[in-house]
């Protein structure tokens, strides 16, 4: 017998954030070691006046569970309504298993299954799209999604672009909604070409490899490793990227780019949600970002944004949001919903 299909769409919103505060002059008296010949000092600072780092005794998955607690609070659903959880964190408590299953555990979800998820920081929105067509056809009722980002964990300091990373955690309650309102459509394309352009990797920090610094002694750890020359690529094809797959997801959607009232990306850099934005002709008041005091938050920067918009007021009921990101690897992944219960 065939299913009639439910309209899906996020019931409550919830983040947390750190307290630790890092403000620019944090750099001071550090150098970045690999940065590129035409940038200056100031210029890695362009845009961005603070981020955040959680304590070094705070866990990925705690985090997640307290943005849990307050999407949760939000949505007015009771935990035990709660049938899945679907998780990202970037940087997980342990590299196996996921968080999933503890985040789970902890917020005594009993009648949850739980998954890991993970297309980088576009994770948030393959979340969306899958716990969306999951309600959808019935095989989940209520989905929890969390994600964290720890880049404090896994920067290196003498990076050129550690002054644009922060950390942060997120999550939202996803469940039917009314008729005309929730999820609509989504797009999304890779290109594993740029697989290796940003990777987590077993290394010494920048500065203890260099004779300028040959008198610390630094572990090798995890850190965040770049390929200059497919990161600049990378940096150049970003519009011809995301374009063609904001542009599809609206067409699927039988919108146009004048239809949408709200515009919500990921933030890695401090002039790419304008760029994205820009490329397919969504005025400036229609959108909101936050890197100026966060910063970079990977699969976090989505919830977040729509976080504090929803805060100031500046999304309405029946409001149709486009939501974009890339993700390393690479991902390209877009979709539009109606907002509202």
């Amino acid at each position: 017998m065939r299913k009639t299909l439910r309209n899906a769409g996020i019931l409550g919103v919830g983040i947390y954030m750190p307290e630790n505060i890092i403000t620019n002059d944090y750099w001071d008296d550090k150098e970045f070691l690999n940065r590129p010949a035409k940038k200056s000092f100031e210029d890695c600072f362009i845009g961005i006046k603070e981020r955040r780092y959680f304590s070094l005794d705070m866990c990925p998955s705690d985090a997640e569970v307290e943005a849990g607690k307050r999407a949760l609070e939000m949505s007015g659903v009771d935990p035990n309504e709660i049938d899945l959880v679907l998780t990202h964190a970037m940087v997980p408590d342990e590299t196996i298993p996921g968080n999933a299953s503890i985040i789970q555990h902890k917020l005594g979800l009993k009648n949850a299954a739980a998954w890991n998820m993970d297309t980088c920081c576009s994770s948030f929105v393959t979340m969306l799209i899958t716990a969306s067509n999951l309600i959808a056809c019935g095989t989940y009722n209520k989905i929890l999604i969390t994600t964290s980002i720890f880049h404090s964990k896994i920067i290196d300091e003498n990076d050129y672009l550690s002054p644009c990373a922060g950390d942060g955690s997120s999550a939202v309650v996803i469940g039917e909604v009314s008729e005309d309102r929730g999820y609509i459509a989504s797009h999304a394309t890779s290109d594993g070409y740029y697989h290796d352009a940003f990777t987590v990797r077993e290394r010494f920090p920048l500065a203890h490899s260099s004779k300028k610094h040959s008198n610390i002694t630094s572990p090798i750890r995890n850190l965040m490793t770049t390929n200059p020359v497919k990161v600049k690529e990378m940096g150049r094809m970003s519009i011809e990227q995301m374009t063609p797959v904001m542009l599809k997801t609206l067409e699927k959607a039988e919108l146009r780019p004048e239809d949408i009232n709200f515009f919500l990306s990921h933030q890695p850099a401090p002039w790419a949600h304008d760029a994205w934005r820009d490329s397919i002709g969504i005025p400036k008041e229609k959108s909101y970002h936050t890197f100026s005091i966060y910063g970079n938050l990977a699969s976090t920067s989505i919830p977040t944004n729509l976080y504090h918009a929803l805060d100031k007021g500046l999304i309405k009921d029946g409001d149709y949001i486009l939501i974009a990101s890339p993700g390393a690897g690479e991902n390209h992944t877009s979709a539009v919903l109606k907002w509202g219960k």
